[in-house]
């Protein structure tokens, strides 16, 4: 009966020692066919993002080394061993996939790949118990101090992995929000709610109250949408201006109930007016040209200009009276190339913080003003794109600038509740080309530290992609061709937050 026990014993552990080699050279095989896909899958992973690199090819190693170990009599008790712990780092990865994570692709390789997270777990649930039985069954002729040290010794390996796989884990966390290598984590879970027909692809966000958001139009300054945010209803209204007063077609329309401004920076030149009787009474000629402008408040505006004496872009600050005296706002902006290009970027304006945010379109940095717009700290977007590319024509006047090249990094931007939101142009490390050529990609950081939230993708709307957008409340809003795409952030902010 002892024999016959032992035979028994010997070919269960056979098996499990054969399926386990079919299991792993087969996984190995399916994820080196198509390394790049893994270490895509790998790179979009909230647990080993940081990673991904290295484990694309230090898991099929450890896969086809362990499955080599096995088939050798001699090495089979250790091959088992290194099986239970990387079986036990899979089971507890997926353990913390199902408990942190909205979304994650597979990465197995091959047909487990068709396999939900919740399979998958049961599947390694019985693999870790089948290389158990196998460890104590090759244990059955040893000493009971013998059987209890290998089953000691089977449940640290399982503990070092999991804490291996949390430790990786945490760290992961750590460096891609603080050191990211340019690998984004999209958060899936944001999705669009609706789409609203503005019937023209000339809106722009002018200003918002808690009734209306009013939408100017570059393409007919004076007609203004008031897109009502319960019923998504538009009206158009036409502003009002003197004759003598009206705008050219570089004019921009600004709102800060309980006042409008028509802005056109060209000419130095600001008209004003109340919201609700559309209408201008007071007109303010200055005498510096300027562009990129904000409202700071009803008195005055945050802007860019070219310093005469600096011989660059500088911020300044303009306020809303006669004459629009301005005030220089040196040593913010930082000049690489010429002062000018290299300079240009989006400047936005967080009414729920105060901050004042200038991002660079052709550099991976943006700077943090506190509401003085005094310089709080330069932070920096995921690529590496330190230094901005561009080619510009020799310039023969001063204030004189020809652009024939660049590469652009940060499109637009807008910054909300301590958030600022980028549409980024440059692809990150292991992402799948398909998704990001066929959508828009807004990338997310945290204006309490810089540090790198998340990703999310922005899909075209009839056919036209996304060019600029708002934020309010907790909602994305998009305008596309002649509609304005809404996506729900909830998933987005409860995990950043």
């Amino acid at each position: 009966m002892s024999t016959q026990k032992t035979n028994y014993s010997h070919i269960f552990i056979d098996l499990v020692c054969y399926f386990y080699i079919l299991l792993f050279v087969y996984a190995a095989t399916s994820k080196l066919i198509d390394c790049e896909q893994f270490q895509v899958q790998l790179g979009q992973s909230p647990l080993l993002s940081a990673y991904a690199g290295v484990l694309a090819w230090l898991v099929p190693l450890s896969e086809y080394v362990l499955g080599s170990m096995l088939l050798f009599s001699s090495l089979r008790k250790v091959g088992l061993y290194g099986s239970l712990g990387l079986m036990s780092a899979f089971t507890a990865y997926i353990v913390i996939i199902l408990n942190y994570a909205d979304f994650v692709p597979c990465s197995c390789g091959g047909i487990l790949e068709s396999l939900g997270w919740t399979e998958h777990l049961i599947f390694n649930g019985v693999c870790v118990v089948l290389v158990l039985i196998a460890l104590v069954c090759k244990g059955d002729r040893t000493s009971s101090r013998t059987r209890i040290t290998s089953i000691s010794l089977s449940l640290g390996i399982m503990l070092l992995s999991t804490s291996s796989v949390l430790l990786l884990f945490w760290n992961s966390e750590q460096l891609m929000h603080t050191e990211n290598p340019f690998i984004r984590r999209y958060s899936h879970g944001v999705k669009k709610m609706k789409s609203i027909d503005l019937k023209s692809a000339s809106y722009y966000l002018a200003g918002k109250d808690s009734a209306f958001f009013y939408l100017g139009n570059y393409r007919t300054p004076l007609r203004i949408g008031l897109l009502n945010r319960v019923t998504d209803s538009l009206m158009v209204k036409t502003i009002e201006v003197p004759e003598a007063d009206l705008p050219s077609t570089a004019v921009q329309l600004r709102i800060n109930p309980p006042y409008f401004y028509l802005i056109d920076g060209q000419i130095s030149q600001v008209l004003r007016g109340d919201v609700g009787a559309w209408k201008s009474y007071q007109h303010f000629n200055g005498k510096i040209s300027f562009n990129e402008y904000v409202l700071r408040d009803t008195t005055a505006i945050v802007a860019r200009a070219y310093h005469p004496q600096t011989l660059q872009q500088d911020l300044l600050s303009i306020q809303l009276k006669d004459s629009l005296p301005y005030q220089f706002l040196t040593g913010i902006l930082e000049k690489q190339v010429d002062g000018y290009f290299d300079v240009d970027g989006h400047l936005s304006y967080d009414s729920v913080t105060e901050h004042w945010v200038y991002t660079y379109n052709y550099r991976n940095s943006f700077q943090v003003l506190d509401q003085d717009v005094n310089l709080q700290y330069t932070g920096h977007t995921l690529d590496t794109l330190e230094q901005a590319q561009l080619r510009i024509d020799s310039i023969s006047k001063p204030g004189q600038h020809k652009l024939t090249g660049s590469l652009l990094v940060n499109a637009t931007t807008y910054s909300h509740n301590n958030l600022l939101y980028i549409l980024s142009k440059v692809k990150g490390r292991y992402e799948p080309t398909k998704p990001w050529e066929q959508t828009e990609t807004i990338d997310v950081y945290s204006l309490k530290d810089g540090s790198y939230r998340s990703s999310f993708y922005v899909y075209p709307e009839k056919e036209q992609r996304l060019t600029r957008f708002f934020v309010s409340d907790k909602a994305f809003y998009g305008f596309s061709g002649e509609h304005l795409v809404v996506y729900d952030l909830n998933p987005l902010l409860n995990v950043t937050h």
